[in-house]
Protein backbone atom coordinates (compact mmCIF):
# COMPACT_ATOMS: atom_id res chain seq x y z
CA UNK A 1 0.00 0.00 0.00
CA UNK A 2 1.79 3.12 -0.89
CA UNK A 3 2.06 6.02 1.24
CA UNK A 4 -0.26 9.01 1.81
CA UNK A 5 0.93 12.02 0.80
CA UNK A 6 3.26 14.41 3.32
CA UNK A 7 0.30 17.13 3.05
CA UNK A 8 -3.36 17.00 1.84
CA UNK A 9 -4.13 16.77 -1.95
CA UNK A 10 -4.96 20.45 -2.67
CA UNK A 11 -7.96 21.31 -4.73
CA UNK A 12 -5.89 22.56 -7.85
CA UNK A 13 -8.12 25.46 -9.99
CA UNK A 14 -9.75 25.03 -13.23
CA UNK A 15 -10.69 27.60 -16.06
CA UNK A 16 -13.57 28.80 -16.29
CA UNK A 17 -15.02 26.90 -18.70
CA UNK A 18 -16.54 30.26 -20.44
CA UNK A 19 -13.26 30.79 -21.57
CA UNK A 20 -13.31 28.34 -24.35
CA UNK A 21 -17.37 29.06 -25.35
CA UNK A 22 -16.14 31.02 -27.96
CA UNK A 23 -13.83 28.34 -29.83
CA UNK A 24 -15.49 27.29 -32.14
CA UNK A 25 -13.97 23.67 -33.03
CA UNK A 26 -12.62 21.42 -29.86
CA UNK A 27 -13.17 18.02 -28.92
CA UNK A 28 -13.55 17.38 -25.00
CA UNK A 29 -13.23 14.04 -23.17
CA UNK A 30 -10.97 11.86 -25.87
CA UNK A 31 -10.65 8.95 -24.91
CA UNK A 32 -7.24 8.01 -25.60
CA UNK A 33 -7.20 4.31 -23.73
CA UNK A 34 -8.53 2.82 -21.61
CA UNK A 35 -8.90 3.90 -18.25
CA UNK A 36 -11.07 6.97 -17.51
CA UNK A 37 -8.13 8.74 -16.50
CA UNK A 38 -6.94 8.56 -20.67
CA UNK A 39 -8.77 11.56 -22.05
CA UNK A 40 -7.88 14.49 -23.60
CA UNK A 41 -9.37 17.54 -24.93
CA UNK A 42 -8.26 19.04 -28.17
CA UNK A 43 -8.06 22.39 -29.46
CA UNK A 44 -8.16 23.49 -32.78
CA UNK A 45 -7.29 27.38 -34.73
CA UNK A 46 -10.09 29.46 -36.17
CA UNK A 47 -7.81 30.23 -38.65
CA UNK A 48 -8.23 27.19 -41.48
CA UNK A 49 -5.20 25.30 -42.60
CA UNK A 50 -4.12 21.93 -44.51
CA UNK A 51 -2.59 20.85 -41.40
CA UNK A 52 -2.03 22.17 -37.72
CA UNK A 53 1.43 22.04 -35.72
CA UNK A 54 0.45 20.35 -32.32
CA UNK A 55 1.37 21.23 -29.05
CA UNK A 56 0.79 18.14 -26.08
CA UNK A 57 0.08 20.19 -22.89
CA UNK A 58 0.83 18.32 -19.71
CA UNK A 59 -0.21 19.39 -16.28
CA UNK A 60 1.61 20.27 -13.27
CA UNK A 61 0.60 18.83 -9.95
CA UNK A 62 3.51 16.86 -8.08
CA UNK A 63 2.34 13.52 -10.17
CA UNK A 64 -0.37 13.18 -7.88
CA UNK A 65 -3.35 16.10 -8.61
CA UNK A 66 -4.56 18.48 -11.37
CA UNK A 67 -5.89 18.16 -14.55
CA UNK A 68 -6.10 18.74 -17.97
CA UNK A 69 -7.96 21.77 -17.38
CA UNK A 70 -6.12 23.14 -15.09
CA UNK A 71 -6.35 26.88 -14.91
CA UNK A 72 -2.37 27.45 -16.05
CA UNK A 73 -3.16 25.88 -19.34
CA UNK A 74 -5.80 28.74 -20.31
CA UNK A 75 -2.59 31.16 -20.91
CA UNK A 76 -1.44 28.59 -23.84
CA UNK A 77 -4.60 29.63 -25.60
CA UNK A 78 -2.90 32.11 -27.09
CA UNK A 79 -1.11 29.59 -29.26
CA UNK A 80 -4.49 28.88 -31.10
CA UNK A 81 -3.88 32.56 -32.55
CA UNK A 82 -0.57 31.36 -33.88
CA UNK A 83 -2.17 28.66 -36.00
CA UNK A 84 -0.94 25.90 -33.46
CA UNK A 85 -3.49 23.09 -32.29
CA UNK A 86 -3.64 22.20 -28.47
CA UNK A 87 -4.27 18.40 -26.84
CA UNK A 88 -4.33 18.72 -23.25
CA UNK A 89 -4.09 15.13 -21.70
CA UNK A 90 -4.85 13.88 -18.25
CA UNK A 91 -2.89 10.42 -17.36
CA UNK A 92 -2.61 7.98 -14.44
CA UNK A 93 -1.26 9.78 -11.05
CA UNK A 94 0.98 8.23 -8.51
CA UNK A 95 -1.42 7.51 -6.05
CA UNK A 96 -2.71 4.91 -8.39
CA UNK A 97 0.45 4.09 -10.64
CA UNK A 98 4.50 3.91 -10.42
CA UNK A 99 7.22 5.22 -12.81
CA UNK A 100 7.14 5.11 -15.92
CA UNK A 101 3.14 4.47 -16.19
CA UNK A 102 2.60 8.08 -16.56
CA UNK A 103 4.61 8.32 -19.04
CA UNK A 104 3.03 5.46 -21.18
CA UNK A 105 -0.26 6.92 -21.02
CA UNK A 106 1.59 10.53 -22.76
CA UNK A 107 3.13 8.44 -25.10
CA UNK A 108 -0.64 6.60 -25.68
CA UNK A 109 -1.77 10.00 -26.54
CA UNK A 110 0.78 10.55 -28.73
CA UNK A 111 0.19 7.71 -30.79
CA UNK A 112 -3.43 7.78 -30.16
CA UNK A 113 -3.11 11.92 -31.60
CA UNK A 114 -1.02 10.31 -34.50
CA UNK A 115 -3.30 7.62 -35.41
CA UNK A 116 -5.95 10.64 -36.06
CA UNK A 117 -4.19 13.64 -37.63
CA UNK A 118 -5.87 12.90 -40.83
CA UNK A 119 -9.35 13.63 -38.98
CA UNK A 120 -8.30 16.78 -36.79
CA UNK A 121 -5.85 18.52 -39.89
CA UNK A 122 -2.92 17.45 -37.55
CA UNK A 123 0.98 18.02 -38.70
CA UNK A 124 2.65 14.40 -37.70
CA UNK A 125 5.81 16.35 -37.91
CA UNK A 126 5.11 18.76 -35.91
CA UNK A 127 4.18 17.10 -32.02
CA UNK A 128 5.74 19.60 -29.67
CA UNK A 129 5.31 18.90 -25.31
CA UNK A 130 4.76 21.66 -22.89
CA UNK A 131 4.83 21.18 -19.34
CA UNK A 132 5.32 22.80 -16.27
CA UNK A 133 7.02 21.11 -12.98
CA UNK A 134 5.60 17.56 -12.92
CA UNK A 135 4.41 17.75 -16.40
CA UNK A 136 7.81 19.41 -17.51
CA UNK A 137 9.35 15.88 -16.11
CA UNK A 138 7.04 13.53 -17.97
CA UNK A 139 7.61 15.77 -21.27
CA UNK A 140 10.99 15.66 -21.35
CA UNK A 141 11.12 11.80 -20.30
CA UNK A 142 8.67 11.43 -22.76
CA UNK A 143 11.57 13.49 -25.78
CA UNK A 144 14.09 12.02 -24.84
CA UNK A 145 13.12 8.37 -24.84
CA UNK A 146 11.96 9.02 -28.51
CA UNK A 147 11.98 5.71 -30.26
CA UNK A 148 12.49 3.28 -27.66
CA UNK A 149 10.66 0.43 -26.80
CA UNK A 150 10.62 -0.34 -23.27
CA UNK A 151 8.87 3.33 -22.69
CA UNK A 152 6.10 2.20 -24.33
CA UNK A 153 2.72 0.12 -23.60
CA UNK A 154 1.63 -0.79 -27.05
CA UNK A 155 -1.52 -2.66 -25.67
CA UNK A 156 -2.68 0.58 -24.83
CA UNK A 157 -3.36 1.23 -28.53
CA UNK A 158 -2.02 2.14 -31.79
CA UNK A 159 0.86 0.55 -31.67
CA UNK A 160 1.74 0.77 -34.98
CA UNK A 161 1.90 4.69 -34.87
CA UNK A 162 4.71 6.70 -33.33
CA UNK A 163 4.64 8.54 -30.50
CA UNK A 164 8.03 10.48 -31.42
CA UNK A 165 8.28 14.42 -30.20
CA UNK A 166 9.51 17.16 -32.44
CA UNK A 167 10.23 19.70 -29.83
CA UNK A 168 10.17 20.39 -26.01
CA UNK A 169 9.06 23.44 -23.86
CA UNK A 170 10.26 22.58 -19.85
CA UNK A 171 9.21 24.69 -17.44
CA UNK A 172 11.12 23.98 -14.05
CA UNK A 173 11.06 20.62 -14.61
CA UNK A 174 13.04 17.92 -12.17
CA UNK A 175 15.35 16.80 -15.06
CA UNK A 176 18.39 15.95 -13.46
CA UNK A 177 17.28 13.42 -11.00
CA UNK A 178 14.71 13.21 -8.41
CA UNK A 179 17.46 12.02 -5.76
CA UNK A 180 19.57 15.23 -6.36
CA UNK A 181 16.44 17.36 -4.87
CA UNK A 182 17.36 17.70 -1.29
CA UNK A 183 21.14 18.38 -2.34
CA UNK A 184 20.34 20.98 -4.44
CA UNK A 185 18.37 23.08 -2.05
CA UNK A 186 20.18 22.59 0.90
CA UNK A 187 23.61 23.68 -1.69
CA UNK A 188 20.98 26.90 -2.19
CA UNK A 189 19.94 27.83 1.57
CA UNK A 190 16.43 27.90 0.55
CA UNK A 191 13.52 25.97 0.37
CA UNK A 192 12.44 22.52 2.56
CA UNK A 193 14.86 19.52 1.65
CA UNK A 194 11.85 16.87 2.12
CA UNK A 195 11.81 14.85 -1.37
CA UNK A 196 13.57 11.92 0.39
CA UNK A 197 10.97 11.62 2.77
CA UNK A 198 8.95 8.19 1.89
CA UNK A 199 5.44 10.52 1.28
CA UNK A 200 6.96 12.54 -1.23
CA UNK A 201 5.34 12.92 -4.83
CA UNK A 202 8.66 11.62 -5.87
CA UNK A 203 8.64 8.61 -3.13
CA UNK A 204 5.11 8.21 -3.68
CA UNK A 205 5.77 7.88 -8.17
CA UNK A 206 9.07 5.66 -7.40
CA UNK A 207 7.10 3.32 -5.51
CA UNK A 208 9.65 3.39 -2.50
CA UNK A 209 11.94 6.12 -1.23
CA UNK A 210 14.01 8.00 -3.20
CA UNK A 211 16.88 6.80 -0.82
CA UNK A 212 16.36 2.84 -1.40
CA UNK A 213 15.63 3.98 -5.32
CA UNK A 214 19.07 4.87 -6.35
CA UNK A 215 18.84 2.46 -9.20
CA UNK A 216 15.46 3.69 -10.48
CA UNK A 217 16.24 6.95 -10.12
CA UNK A 218 19.05 6.91 -12.46
CA UNK A 219 16.74 4.97 -14.67
CA UNK A 220 14.09 7.94 -14.18
CA UNK A 221 16.81 10.51 -15.14
CA UNK A 222 16.30 12.58 -18.45
CA UNK A 223 19.62 13.60 -18.35
CA UNK A 224 21.15 9.75 -18.92
CA UNK A 225 18.93 9.91 -22.45
CA UNK A 226 20.59 13.00 -24.04
CA UNK A 227 22.00 11.76 -27.29
CA UNK A 228 22.72 13.98 -30.29
CA UNK A 229 19.07 13.07 -31.75
CA UNK A 230 16.79 14.82 -29.11
CA UNK A 231 14.95 17.17 -30.33
CA UNK A 232 15.26 20.93 -29.68
CA UNK A 233 14.68 22.22 -25.82
CA UNK A 234 13.30 25.39 -24.45
CA UNK A 235 13.99 25.50 -20.68
CA UNK A 236 12.98 28.28 -18.47
CA UNK A 237 13.76 28.02 -14.77
CA UNK A 238 13.51 30.53 -11.88
CA UNK A 239 16.65 30.81 -10.02
CA UNK A 240 14.99 31.24 -6.77
CA UNK A 241 12.80 28.33 -7.16
CA UNK A 242 12.70 26.53 -4.10
CA UNK A 243 10.90 23.49 -4.12
CA UNK A 244 12.56 22.38 -7.62
CA UNK A 245 16.05 24.06 -7.62
CA UNK A 246 17.29 25.61 -10.54
CA UNK A 247 20.53 23.28 -10.61
CA UNK A 248 17.93 20.49 -12.12
CA UNK A 249 17.61 22.40 -15.23
CA UNK A 250 21.35 23.63 -15.62
CA UNK A 251 22.61 20.07 -15.25
CA UNK A 252 20.26 18.92 -18.25
CA UNK A 253 20.81 22.58 -20.37
CA UNK A 254 24.81 21.34 -19.99
CA UNK A 255 23.82 17.90 -21.15
CA UNK A 256 22.08 18.91 -23.96
CA UNK A 257 24.67 21.26 -24.79
CA UNK A 258 27.50 18.49 -24.64
CA UNK A 259 25.70 15.60 -26.20
CA UNK A 260 23.50 17.50 -28.80
CA UNK A 261 25.27 20.77 -29.28
CA UNK A 262 23.96 24.62 -28.43
CA UNK A 263 21.55 24.68 -31.54
CA UNK A 264 19.27 22.34 -29.68
CA UNK A 265 18.74 24.15 -26.78
CA UNK A 266 17.43 27.78 -25.77
CA UNK A 267 17.30 28.19 -22.27
CA UNK A 268 15.90 30.98 -19.48
CA UNK A 269 17.27 31.45 -16.19
CA UNK A 270 14.84 34.20 -14.58
CA UNK A 271 16.01 36.72 -11.41
CA UNK A 272 12.31 36.58 -10.86
CA UNK A 273 11.12 36.26 -7.82
CA UNK A 274 8.23 33.77 -8.29
CA UNK A 275 7.87 30.55 -6.23
CA UNK A 276 7.67 27.19 -7.69
CA UNK A 277 4.76 27.27 -10.47
CA UNK A 278 3.51 30.71 -10.01
CA UNK A 279 2.42 32.81 -12.69
CA UNK A 280 5.75 33.99 -13.62
CA UNK A 281 5.55 30.66 -15.35
CA UNK A 282 2.68 31.20 -17.80
CA UNK A 283 2.57 35.19 -18.23
CA UNK A 284 2.13 36.26 -21.52
CA UNK A 285 5.91 36.90 -22.05
CA UNK A 286 6.86 33.32 -21.10
CA UNK A 287 4.30 31.88 -23.86
CA UNK A 288 5.92 34.26 -26.71
CA UNK A 289 8.89 33.12 -25.96
CA UNK A 290 8.30 29.66 -26.44
CA UNK A 291 6.22 30.17 -28.94
CA UNK A 292 8.69 32.13 -31.01
CA UNK A 293 11.35 29.16 -30.06
CA UNK A 294 8.62 26.74 -31.98
CA UNK A 295 8.04 28.92 -35.02
CA UNK A 296 11.87 27.84 -35.61
CA UNK A 297 10.98 24.48 -36.14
Amino acid sequence: MKPSLAFPIPHTPEFDVNRIKNISEKYLDISYASEKEHVLDLYLPEKKKEEYPLIIYIHEGAFIFGSKRDKRMESLFTALQEGYAIASVDYRKADQVTWPAPIYDIKAAIRFLRAHAGEYKLDKKRFTVWGMSAGAYLGVMTAVTNHMQWFEDSSMGNPHESSEIQSVVDLCGACAGFHRLDDFIEENGFGIANHNEANSPESILMGQPLKEARELCNMANPINYIREDIPPFFVLHCLKDPVVPVQQSRLLVEEIVKKAGADKVTAIFTESEADHGKPDYDTRSIVDAALEFLNRY
